[in-house]
């Protein structure tokens, strides 16, 4: 059996540990140096400011929007498409102004009015001074106040009923057809609607080029105490990792060469994010905590199979038994992290654009965390070792 330990198929406990050591200490520098210097593209969710999500009736023109936004004074503004491109959905998100102030909770109303302003053509500016609505964005209460004055205003009036049946039955047509009434031929056919009354609509309303489908709004103190409670989970996280692998395996150097590992690989998809200035929000926060949990799910592996070969060849060179256990359970690692690597690059490739940061996240720890079990953790083992003895390593 000892001759099995020396003919192992790898020797990837001996000399060849220090390359993989120093790739890990050279990518460790870079995305730290990339953190340090680039930052973070923080959302809305960490940053602060509005989110103004809206659906278009044509392809949206992206250059044209930026133009308007800017020209409107709304400071700095992102643009960015979602889902397919057909789909003519835009996600604006505004930043909080530093002059903004403590949030009163109606700035995002506020913003997306402005955002909405600015994007209107003048001759929808011209058809509101002449008091027409815009059924595309106009709401139900709205709506049916708006009703209720034109049939009230009309031959034998209108009931207050009448007019709240007539704005839903127009809201949920809206709603049903992606939050966009196309043309005004549409408004006939709308159930529930009298010939009369879809004859006001038609001539008294206008529909403008797209619709608002919803107003995210994170003042600046949230946003800080979320950075503030996602810093930590992940400090809280790392901490419970290294308590539990110290008590599992009887020896505290366990735990930390785990936590360096670990450290490893939220610090390298982190640097990855910050590199390819995808958005940082809660999202990545989720990503970079599933890292961590299967990450330690792969050190644990190989931390059990050196244990258990620990207490039963006692005298074999500590550098060789941790060799030949990687490469007992290298096959193991290899096909359970390729299977997820599969189902995190299908999420990365069809999840569109809203999971696009956090499966890109996943897919980089997926590969870290496999590479840092075997070439990080288990190495750092062995470097303690030959520094300090078996009184730190061996159970």
């Amino acid at each position: 059996m000892l001759q099995v330990f020396h003919n192992a198929n790898f020797d990837l406990m001996g000399r060849i540990k220090w390359p993989f050591l120093a790739f890990s200490v050279l990518v460790m520098g870079l995305a730290v140096g990339t953190i340090l210097t680039r930052g973070f593209n923080y959302g809305i969710d960490f940053a602060g400011g509005t989110a103004v999500r809206m659906k278009f009736r044509d392809r949206p023109r992206i250059e044209e929007m930026r133009v308007s936004l800017e020209r409107s004074g709304l400071g700095d503004v992102s643009i960015q498409n979602l889902g397919d491109p057909q789909d003519n959905e835009v996600l604006i998100r505004v930043e909080l102004t530093q002059s903004a102030g403590a949030a009163t909770g109606s700035e995002g109303g506020e913003i997306s009015r402005k955002v909405v302003e600015a994007l209107q053509s003048p001759e929808w500016h011209q058809a509101q001074k002449a008091g027409k609505i815009d059924l595309n964005m106009i709401t139900e209460s709205d709506l049916k106040e708006w009703i209720a004055g034109r049939l009230s205003a009309g031959a034998g009036g209108g009931s207050v009923d009448e007019a709240a049946a007539i704005a839903a039955a127009v809201v949920r047509y809206r709603t049903d057809h992606a939050g966009l009434i196309r043309s005004s031929s549409e408004i006939a056919s709308i159930t529930g609607i009298k010939p009369e009354v879809a004859r006001i609509l038609q001539d008294q309303t206008m529909l403008g080029p797209f619709t608002v489908r919803s107003v995210d709004f994170i003042g600046p103190t949230a946003g800080k105490e979320l950075l503030r409670n996602t810093l930590l989970a992940v400090f809280g996280s790392v901490g419970g990792i290294l308590v539990y692998v110290w008590l599992r395996f009887k020896r505290w150097m366990w735990g930390l060469t785990a936590i360096l590992a670990l450290v490893h690989d939220v610090v390298i998809a982190a640097g990855a994010i910050s590199l390819t200035r995808k958005e940082f929000s809660v999202d990545i926060v989720a990503a970079l905590l599933t890292i961590l949990g299967y990450s330690i799910n792969d050190t644990i592996v190989v931390f059990d199979r050196i244990r258990e070969n620990l207490r039963i060849y006692r005298e074999v060179d500590f550098g060789t038994l941790v060799n030949a256990s990687i490469n007992q359970t290298l096959s193991r690692t290899i096909l359970t992290s390729f299977t997820v690597f599969i189902a995190v690059t299908a999420l990365f490739l069809y999840g569109g654009d809203k999971l696009n940061p956090m499966s890109f996240c996943l897919m980089v720890g997926v590969v870290f965390g496999t590479y840092s079990s075997v070439f990080v953790a288990a190495a750092l083992l062995v470097i303690v070792y030959r520094l300090y003895g078996p009184k730190y390593v061996k159970i």
